[in-house]
């Protein structure tokens, strides 16, 4: 793995992929509101990243250890954002974020489950960590050309 494509870079990407899209399904929601039936869409990637830099780093979860010395269980997920043990991504790229259906309850008598306060208050929660994760990205390329460079340096 070279200096570009770091851990770091691959997260800060695919983190941005997933907000760009999250940032699209908060759009339809907000477009659909009067819309009856409409379920409110949404994207969750952040357990599975979360889990593949784990994988990557090589410190797999505990559970998982143990759980191939012993007899595998079963599991069960109760919500889409559950990772369910042997098939969640092992690596950087394997992470996809998609936009699913919400599983929420219904806000209206129409079956729309679009709740524009709610939506708003995801929408600027997104916006901030998608421009927080520009800077990060920002910086860490500022910090490669000075390297390259020779410049900062005694």
């Amino acid at each position: 793995m070279d200096l570009i494509t770091s851990l770091t870079s691959q997260v800060m990407n695919k983190a941005m992929d997933g907000l760009s899209k999250r940032h699209k399904a908060i759009a339809s929601n907000l477009a659909n509101v009067d819309t009856p039936n409409y379920k409110r869409r949404d994207v969750s990637f952040e357990g599975a990243l979360s889990h593949a830099i784990h994988e990557v780093k090589g410190q797999g979860s505990l559970a998982r250890r143990q759980a191939s010395n012993d007899e595998q269980l079963p599991m069960r997920t109760t919500r889409s954002e559950h990772i369910l043990m042997g098939h969640a991504a092992a690596s950087i790229d394997e992470v996809n974020p998609e936009i699913q259906e919400a599983e929420e309850l219904q806000y209206r008598m129409d079956g729309n489950s679009v709740d524009v306060e709610t939506e708003m208050v995801q929408l600027a929660k997104n916006t901030e960590r998608f421009n927080a994760l520009a800077r990060m990205e920002s910086g860490y390329f500022k910090g490669l050309r000075s390297v390259i460079t020779g410049g900062g340096g005694a």
